[in-house]
């Protein structure tokens, strides 16, 4: 009932639409009644009194008739249609725009599949529920003008009619429970398929290179499987609904006739009345079967309401002031002060971190697997929020500033480069959507791209695969670092950026480095520490607390972890070597 009332709330943008549309719904229910009315006429007056007069009237009102519900019907659908498109595209955006305001932690949880399904497929399932709207009006408004007629032309008649109604009432009931819960299983087994899908086309080259098509097909199969089980219950049940109630009807309508038939035959009825209500009876059935197919529309679409909504009340995490402080100018002075932080309560991943760092400072952060590095770059964008102390950019809290503006001063190069869809030139222009072509080139040549992208046919217009498919590790690299350059941020963020890279390509991306952190406030993510001997700082993590802290030189002195962890990457090079 809430996903319900939930959606009933956008209509309201809608009203216009909506009230139009019911109006044309009430024009095509009255236009439906009118052929039994006029068979009491067809029968007295034409067939047995045969009244040419009448014959030439029934005949014309018919067309008129006939024509007026053709143009309702088509207005209607029409103006239906558009306000059930006008609301999909308003909860695809609402959810769209509450998956870009959820926090890292949100996506980390969830499965890529089932959230798109809840956007593509969940949302498409409430346009039936929609457009079903002004139909279950117009069934009601035809029900109960057939209803009124019949009890105007023989009550008793009509009241043995009325009587089949619970029967069906307790049928639909039953089957509307069963089509609830199948509905919300059939959106999840759609999510199951979507999440398969989506993680080989991903993973595709680890797939192919383990040779995993079998087991990836096994998954898949599995999930398609599930699907068509959820499915075919589904259908099922709107199959055994439709002739369940029809042999109800059919029951009703035989005793019925015996009963009319019976009254004509002791003169107590005219042939013209009990064809007419025999005509209004049939067409009584016809809006009680539709509504039994809304039933199960209403039924199978709750569960797919239940999961956008679920979708748009995951509480955002990472929130800003009333007011938040605009950073407007940046110096790139960035401090922890005992930060603590953890993903769920039971594990704290940094603990008591206290770091003072100036402007234009290069610190590395290194230490073991787990440690904490990449959660310690996280939080400086706000990706995470802390559960205590405070994280400060130029002094000021980062939680008293705009999201937006404390971003925009923050660049961030990772070791896996994401490329969109659309040109070289679009991908720079990421870091500055404002840039001009000249500024596109210029930061292509700081970071070493300019000469590969020219050498391609189409130069910095040569369209890109999905995810850079069709450029190298390396080249995708560097058009990260050309749209880092473009967004010229004051505090530089670097997560592996050269690793996985062969060493001319590394070279490359080091001459890049250097320039990109020239007088920048930089963090270093590194696992091979010979890319951080020249850092100004090293910050040693183990178990989320810093260890050690100093320079390279000094912490060799020391004989510390970061000793240990320098002397064991040395010895395995010269192994290698």
């Amino acid at each position: 009932m809430n996903s319900l009332l939930r959606i009933a709330g956008y209509f309201r943008s809608y009203r216009t639409h909506f009230l139009s549309s019911i109006f044309l719904n009430l024009i095509v229910a009255i236009c439906t009644i009118y052929p039994a009315w006029i068979m009491k006429s067809v029968v007295n007056d034409v067939l047995i009194n045969r009244n040419i007069k009448m014959l030439h009237t029934i005949a014309l009102s018919l067309i008129v008739i006939m024509a007026i519900k053709g143009v309702a019907a088509f207005g209607q659908s029409y103006l239906m249609m558009l306000a059930a498109q006008s609301i999909l595209r308003d909860i695809r955006t609402a959810a769209f725009d509450r998956l870009q305001s959820l926090s890292l932690a949100f996506f980390e949880k969830q499965k890529t599949g089932q959230i798109m399904s809840r956007i593509t497929n969940d949302v498409l399932v409430l346009q039936n529920l929609i457009i079903t709207f002004t139909d279950t009006i117009g069934h009601t408004v035809a029900l109960c003008g057939f209803c009124c007629y019949i009890f105007y032309l023989h009550w008793k008649l009509a009241f043995i009619s009325v009587i089949i109604v619970p029967f069906i009432g307790a049928i639909l009931n039953k089957f509307s429970g069963k089509m609830k819960k199948i509905g919300a299983r059939m959106q999840n087994r759609i999510g199951d398929i979507s999440t398969v899908l989506q993680e080989f086309i991903v993973g595709v080259k680890a797939v192919k290179s383990f040779t995993l098509e079998n087991y990836i097909r096994e998954r898949f199969e599995h999930a398609n499987q599930e699907n068509f089980k959820e499915n075919m219950r589904g259908n099922k049940i709107n199959s055994l609904t439709s002739p369940v109630i029809e042999f109800i009807n059919t029951v009703g309508l035989s005793i019925i006739f015996w009963y009319g038939g019976y009254e004509v035959i002791n003169n107590r009825l005219d042939a013209g009345q009990l064809i007419s209500f025999l005509t209004a009876l049939v067409g009584l059935f016809t809006p009680i079967k539709n509504l039994s197919r809304v039933s199960n529309v209403v039924s199978q679409s709750i569960g797919a309401g239940d999961r956008v909504f679920e979708l748009l009340d995951t509480p955002v995490e990472i929130r800003e002031k009333d007011n938040p402080i605009e950073l407007n100018e940046c110096k790139g002075a960035v401090e922890f002060d005992k930060v603590i932080f953890s993903y769920s309560n039971d594990e704290i991943v940094l603990n008591e971190i206290n770091l003072k760092v100036a402007p234009g400072e290069i610190i590395a952060l290194v230490g073991p697997s787990g440690a904490g590095k990449s959660t310690f770059a996280n939080l400086i964008p706000r990706f995470f929020d802390i559960n205590s102390g405070a994280i400060k950019v130029d002094g000021i809290d980062i939680r008293d500033l705009s999201l937006n503006s404390l971003r925009k001063k923050i660049g961030m190069v990772h070791q896996e480069t994401l490329l969109f869809s659309g040109t070289i030139a679009d991908n720079i222009k990421l870091g500055n959507l404002n840039a001009s072509d000249n500024d596109v080139i210029a930061a292509a040549k700081l970071s070493n791209a300019d000469d590969f992208i020219q050498a391609l046919p189409q130069g910095y217009q040569t369209v890109l695969g999905e995810r850079g498919v069709n450029l190298s590790g390396g080249q995708a690299q560097r058009i990260a670092l050309a749209r880092a350059f473009l967004k010229n941020p004051s505090i530089l963020i670097l997560d592996e950026a050269t690793s996985a890279l062969d060493s001319e390509t590394e070279n490359l991306i080091k001459e890049s480095l250097a320039k990109l952190m020239l007088n920048r406030t930089t963090f270093m993510i590194a696992h091979r520490l010979s890319t951080v001997v020249n850092a100004h700082k090293i910050v040693v993590l183990n178990h989320g607390k810093i260890v050690e802290y100093g320079t390279h030189s000094d912490l060799l002195i020391k004989k510390g972890l970061y000793s240990n962890l320098y002397d064991a990457q040395y010895a395995s090079f010269a192994i290698a070597q």
